[in-house]
């Protein structure tokens, strides 16, 4: 199981640092864009599209780091005050439960997007092939799936230990 964690850790680390090289993207664009259509009245040609695809990637693909350095809002009123071996064994149902939803969640959208690459959809301006990047944001879910099911079984081993 600690190989299992430590692959998924490995694996959302890669998509993380994917992600912040098209933030990094989107950011060169904008401010191109800004200054081509200030200084020469030409701005760049589908700005407006690379910069909602690339925004998807980077959502898509940073979630799974963020929730394994466990960055993400948490509320635990109620689990504060539960005893260890009750909460660690709740964190583990929540983990499978969070597990199943994300991976349903990453075949939808696998599933719509061979509908859209069959029907042969591309974006307005420069008529790029949107499926491959919905491809890329149900991985970026899929790898946020294994991450709360590494999280659930540390917390179920953690149970079983005490």
């Amino acid at each position: 199981m600690d190989r299992f964690v430590k692959v998924v850790t490995g694996v959302s680390r890669i998509m993380d640092r994917l992600a912040g090289f098209c933030l990094a993207g989107v950011m060169i664009m904008v401010v191109v864009n800004v200054i081509l259509r200030r200084l020469f009245r030409s701005p760049l040609l589908g700005v407006y599209e690379y910069v909602g695809f690339l925004t998807a990637v980077v959502i898509g693909f940073s979630l799974a780091y963020c929730a394994i350095k466990e960055g993400h809002i948490t509320v635990d009123l109620l689990f504060a005050r539960l005893p260890l071996k009750v909460r660690a064994l709740l964190e583990a149902g929540n983990g499978f439960l969070i597990f199943l939803f994300l991976s349903l969640v990453a075949w939808y959208l696998v599933r719509y997007a061979m509908g859209i690459k069959t029907n042969g959809q591309v974006s307005q301006t420069c008529e790029i092939p949107f499926h491959i990047f919905i491809y890329l944001v149900a991985g970026g879910f899929f790898v946020l799936s294994l991450a709360a099911l590494g999280r659930g079984l540390e917390s179920l081993q953690g149970v079983i230990k005490k």
